[in-house]
């Protein structure tokens, strides 16, 4: 069991990341934690997880019960990218020793590997971390977690970068899960099928109010309780508003009507006007009472982003690519034999596969054969955002490169609507949330004009809130988008075409 109390998260700004907040977290449970990128999820879970956070500070109660936490982090530290996969297992500290005894475990880690779809001599392995997909990554540290027997998981994005069978994997070991589970996704999918429980994290009224809201039961059942709850809302606080506007205009007809015999009393009749001063008196201090108390105002919400491409004239017949490759590789390696692909027009296509199979590595290089053509204006998104964004530009900088005044205008324009704070436009990318930079990275293909698209992961670092609207941007873009990623709703909802990469192979699916 988690229990926590009052839990208070301040940053060291002194901006509130959570206030007051209680959450009780019972063997069985899959509690889910959602929000808009930046609403301090994340933070949350560290906190819990036990890990020293220097930007924040918090007040409050977290009760572990004894608990042994599993923590699983969006990125593997850079710092283990040198070693192997078994020091990764069996050490708990970069510079650690491995002791003798340690090694007695990697016989039960082999049958872990099975089942997170990995060779059973994947720890076995001398290839730095550092060669290793995404989603090898990913399958890693869980690896490692499965390894300790914890019994309470912190998974943050545990779907990131992971093929469709590790998800299905991943949605069954955690419905089989006896312990208690919190985790963040963006994967609506998993969301689904998985949570017993949701928590939304919100930062409203122009991010200066945090709130909370404590969900037991589906995320689906979630959706339609949340929709009928702002509804009532919004009905509850427009009656309020009418009966105040009644309640004031009321007040003003008295306070006028005073105002007249007030004016119209003769100096023959001074008691009268006496009377008449006493009751404007005493209906001024109502008057001050009644706007001090005013009405409740709706907050203002959190929306999720409103951008989109403007039309654009296009042929529909018109080759983005057709190539074939021998072979694609990576340090000698043949990771794909014999491809082909063909698209044209404003086709939106998407490369599966499981992970390691070369997917990434193929986008690039399709990227980089096309990248210098002149009938067509490419955006690039690549998985590693850092590829092409970088880290010490500001918001604004990056986005408007000749600094002319129209540039940073329409620049500032269009961050406002993805909701970033005039603080936030300024600060370096590096302090970004990774979903506020694929929302930056769309703004700057509308900026730029772009027509054809090449996205790695497109939706895997937004939030719920955020997904189904990028969903319906890229739906109704009017170019072509090549793509690579996982998102079982994105693939249904957007992609023309499906190609899978298997046994170093590209079939085409769809």
């Amino acid at each position: 069991m988690l229990t926590l109390h009052d839990l208070t998260i301040t940053n060291n700004s002194g901006k509130i990341l959570l206030d007051h907040f209680d959450l009780v977290l019972n063997d069985h449970e899959r509690i889910a934690l959602i929000g808009e990128e930046g609403n301090g999820k994340s933070t949350l879970m560290k906190i819990i997880a036990g890990i020293d956070l220097p930007y924040v500070q918090f007040s409050g109660k977290i009760d572990l019960h004894h608990e042994k936490i599993g923590y699983l982090s969006q990125v593997l530290e850079e710092d283990w990218y040198d070693l192997t996969p078994y020091e990764y297992c069996l050490k708990d500290n970069v510079n650690d020793e491995i002791p003798l005894e340690k090694y007695n475990e990697l016989s039960y880690i082999s049958k872990l590997c099975i089942q997170l779809h990995l060779p059973n001599d994947f720890v076995e392995r001398n290839t730095p971390i550092r060669y290793l997909s995404g989603g090898e990554k990913v399958k890693l540290q869980l690896l490692k977690i499965l390894s300790r027997h914890v019994t309470l998981l912190c998974l943050d994005e545990p779907t990131n970068d992971l093929d469709l069978d590790t998800l299905e994997w991943l949605e069954k070991f955690m419905k089989e899960y006896p312990y208690g589970i919190l985790f963040i996704s963006h994967d609506e999918t998993l969301l689904e099928n998985v949570a017993t429980g949701i928590i939304l994290l919100e930062q409203v009224n122009k991010k200066n109010k945090v709130r909370y809201t404590t969900y037991s039961g589906s995320y689906v059942s979630f959706l339609e309780y949340r929709n009928n709850a702002l509804q009532k809302e919004e009905q509850l606080a427009k009656k309020e508003k009418q009966e105040y506007l009644e309640k004031q205009r009321k007040l003003n007809d008295i306070m006028n009507s005073v105002h007249h015999y007030q004016n119209t009393i003769t100096r023959q009749n001074p008691a009268k006007g006496r009377l008449l001063k006493k009751k404007m008196h005493v209906l001024k201090s109502m008057e001050r009472r009644f706007e001090k108390e005013g009405y409740t105002k709706l907050d203002t919400l959190e929306e999720a982003i409103d951008i989109c491409f403007d039309p654009f004239d296009w042929n529909p017949q018109k080759i983005i690519c057709d190539l074939h490759y021998e072979k694609i590789q990576v340090e000698n390696k043949t990771l794909i034999y014999d491809i082909d692909l063909f698209v044209k027009g404003n086709e939106k296509i998407v490369i599966i596969g499981s992970n390691g199979c070369g997917k990434t590595t193929l986008l690039h290089q399709i990227y980089c054969d096309l990248k210098d053509r002149t009938d067509i204006r490419i955006g690039y998104m690549p998985q590693n955002y850092a590829l092409m964004m970088d880290p010490k530009l500001s918001v604004i900088d990056f986005l408007s490169p000749d600094k002319t005044k129209e540039e940073i205008t329409i620049a500032r324009e269009m961050l406002g609507r993805i909701k970033l704070t005039r603080e936030e436009m300024i600060q370096p990318i590096k302090k970004c949330s990774e979903g506020q930079k694929a929302k930056i990275y769309l703004i700057k293909f509308i900026l730029d004009h772009c027509n054809v698209l090449f996205l790695d992961e497109p939706t895997r670092n937004l939030s719920p809130l955020s997904n189904p609207v990028v969903r319906n941007i890229l739906k109704n873009f009017d170019g072509a988008v090549i793509s690579v990623s996982h998102d079982r709703k994105y693939m249904e909802e957007v992609c023309d075409s499906i190609y899978e990469i298997k046994d170093k192979k590209m079939i085409k699916l769809k």
